[in-house]
């Protein structure tokens, strides 16, 4: 018998075509995959400071509202998210911090919190500032203390950071009053 009609198929450049929208498409799910590692580790990274955050607001919560590692020691920054000098995206020391790494044990304080160590094994840094929030009453004694931790970390050739707020009451009543 016969053929009764022509036998069809894919030509060359038919196939070429489809193989060159294939690989294009590979490329694209490829590069979704690296942006995917890339925010995942962002996430990753993200978690572990605002864990870090956490841990010095619980220990913070137990100081004493008259602890020396509580004062406020540069009014500049008055732990005020939108001050200039609260920015922290410079080099260590280039802004105005209230306390950091070093205050920890101030006065021979204990810590026990996250060691220091296990901060910089992620190039991460924590800082707090306070400032005294004076005064619904009119009595010139502060009834207050905000206090804003932060946890920085590099990337991108500039910082990220978590801040947390905390504040402490004056447990003082009659400077309250």
């Amino acid at each position: 018998m016969r053929p009764t009609g022509r036998q069809r198929g894919l030509t060359l450049i038919e196939a070429m075509i489809a193989m060159a929208v294939l690989l294009i498409g590979a490329t694209g799910m490829m590069a979704m995959n690296g942006q995917g590692v890339r925010m995942n580790a962002d996430g990753r990274r993200m978690t572990r400071a605002v864990a870090i955050a956490q841990d010095m607001v619980a220990q913070l919560e137990l100081w004493d509202y008259t602890d020396p590692r509580l004062a406020n020691t540069s009014t500049a920054n008055d732990a005020d998210y939108g001050d200039a000098a609260f920015a922290f995206e410079g080099a260590p020391g280039s802004f105005a911090a209230d306390h950091a790494e070093a205050d920890l044990t101030m006065g021979g304080a204990a810590w026990n919190g996250l060691p220091t160590a296990d901060l910089a094994a992620g190039d991460f840094e924590r800082y707090w500032n306070v400032a005294e929030i004076d005064d619904a009453n009119g009595n010139g004694v502060p009834d207050a203390r905000r206090i804003a931790v932060i946890v920085r970390w590099p990337q991108g050739g500039g910082y990220r950071r978590i801040v947390l707020y905390l504040a402490k009451a004056n447990p003082d009543p009659a400077e309250r009053l």
